[in-house]
């Protein structure tokens, strides 16, 4: 034989073997586990899914699964066991952080997701009536709306024009107004303790007022918890706060933090939440930008109802939409920014 022909096969066989070996480095470094995705799981899969309280939280593994020592969830810090059913006192209605730890031989995979828990039940329209009409002053930027001894206390926006004032349901003259520093943008305010307070918008402040006076008595920091100030009313005991995302705040009337809600119903989380009241242990809540208001459960932030009221809503711009919500007699009052009418209709059953 040829010598260069043995040479020349000696090569073909050494770059055959080369081949080889790089095939087979390949697939041993497949063979190695390093995250979530080599164990081809579910895990970040978990947060397109929409779940409901009573569901399974189920983490599965499609490869490598004997090779798998222990699995360990974590779901807002508490542990949770794999294929455990989903409650109130493992979970809550809303975003809810989920971490995972999966353990095989000497090491261990992490990993983190966010996961929906919505309410089981659907929330259901709350059939009303117009009750009456009243007039509006149309130049009001509407944010906080409160009946209180026979007359509306009403905090209006906007840099350079907010101002808090009263009067009379059924009048536009004012009974009292007062001009607030052009660098405040007046938001949602309420009466507890016969002190008016008043959000505003970034400022980080609460303004508190006398009512009647409309002396200013102090100036509070806004809570740490409240990204910008939204919506304020009270239960009578502690102050309940939106901040424009789904989350709600509850202080006591130091404004010291007790705990939060997400308001939650049965197909999405809801935000913007802004301009509130308090009935018969339930918060009543406008969704910014649009015509309903929610009556939302305080303890688990579930919505139960809503009142659709597109048929009132005089909103014509971004700007003039529905934010105004108090409690009149058996009754309730809502308004909208540079609203001329304030309708009242029924409570809900």
């Amino acid at each position: 034989m040829d010598q260069r022909v043995g040479i020349k096969r000696h090569r073909n066989r050494m770059r055959k073997l080369a081949i080889l070996f790089i095939i087979l480095g390949i697939i041993s470094c497949k063979k190695e586990i390093n995250n979530l995705t080599d164990l081809k799981s579910n895990f970040y899969e978990l947060q397109l899914k929409p779940f409901h309280l009573g569901d399974e939280l189920s983490v599965e593994f499609q490869t490598n699964s004997d090779k798998i020592d222990s699995v360990s969830l974590k779901l807002n810090g508490k542990t949770l066991k794999n294929n455990e059913k989903l409650d109130l006192s493992n979970s809550v209605l809303g975003s809810n952080h989920l971490e995972i730890y999966v353990y095989l031989d000497s090491k261990h995979i992490f990993g983190k997701t966010q996961i929906a828990v919505l309410n089981p039940d659907k929330e259901t329209g709350i059939e009303y009536s117009v009750i009456n009409d009243y007039p509006h002053n149309p130049e009001l930027f509407t944010q906080g709306f409160f009946y209180h001894n026979n007359k509306i206390y009403e905090s209006s926006g906007q840099y350079g024009k907010s101002k808090i004032v009263t009067y009379n349901l059924g009048s536009t003259n004012y009974l009292k107004e007062s001009k607030l520093d052009a660098s405040i943008f007046a938001e949602g305010s309420c009466i507890f303790d016969n002190k008016w307070y008043v959000l505003t918008y970034r400022e980080r402040k609460i303004l508190v007022f006398d009512p009647e006076s409309f002396e200013i008595l102090e100036t509070l920091p806004m809570p740490a918890q409240v990204k910008e100030g939204w919506g304020l009313t009270t239960d009578g005991k502690e102050f309940i706060i939106s901040d424009g995302t789904q989350h709600i705040y509850f202080f006591d009337k130091n404004f010291e933090y007790k705990r939060k809600i997400q308001v939650t119903g049965n197909i999405s989380i809801y935000t913007y939440i802004n301009d509130m009241a308090f009935y018969n242990d339930k918060i009543l809540a406008n969704v910014w930008q649009t015509p309903f208001i929610l009556l939302i459960n305080p303890q688990s932030g579930a919505v139960e109802k809503y009142y659709d009221l597109t048929e009132l809503n005089e909103a014509t711009g971004s700007d003039d939409v529905l934010n105004g919500i108090t409690l009149y007699k058996d009754n309730l009052l809502i308004t909208g920014k540079n609203w001329n009418k304030i309708y009242e209709i029924n409570l809900p059953d």
